[in-house]
């Protein structure tokens, strides 16, 4: 009786090298549990750069780690994907970006379209209008023709 405590408690036996030198089917059971655990830590990794990359929302980054990290992978992840935001924090270009790499937005829609187009690749309206007295073409939102200094209004 007291051998088989002493094999327990043995801390020789809790070592990497002893899980890999056991045979046969305790082996395999073994490198399925290391996998395993593998698993859940690059998925509690993942989740949180996936989340940090997503949302400034603290309360959020932090429900997902710990959704993730509590419930199995198998559970957790499913639910994450299902609260996360659809799109990362970058994919949405703020309006002073926008107009710093050459786009403008559609006064009746808000799309963002290229300054060379002439109307909305949404909604067909056009982009621009063109002076009354100097002929240039300017975007809708100014008030004035940047070239003459003309009012943009319709008489």
């Amino acid at each position: 009786m007291d051998t088989w405590v002493g094999l327990v408690l043995d801390k020789s036996s809790w070592s990497f090298s002893s899980l890999l030198n056991s045979g046969g089917v305790s082996l395999w059971i073994n490198i399925a549990v290391m996998f395993l655990i593998f698993l859940r830590i690059v998925a509690i990794i993942r989740t949180t750069k996936d989340i940090i990359h997503r949302t400034n929302s603290f309360g959020l980054q932090m429900i997902s780690i710990v959704m993730v990290t509590l419930f199995t992978p198998v559970i957790g992840l499913p639910l994450y994907f299902l609260i996360r935001p659809l799109s990362y924090k970058m994919d949405r270009i703020p309006w002073r970006e926008a107009c710093a790499s050459n786009l403008i937005a559609c006064y009746n829609c808000g799309t963002l379209n290229a300054k060379e187009h002439v109307c909305c690749v949404s909604c067909g309206e056009r982009l621009k209008v063109k002076c009354k007295e100097c002929w240039n073409s300017y975007a809708h939102s100014f008030a004035y023709c940047n070239i003459c200094g003309a009012p943009n209004i319709d008489l």
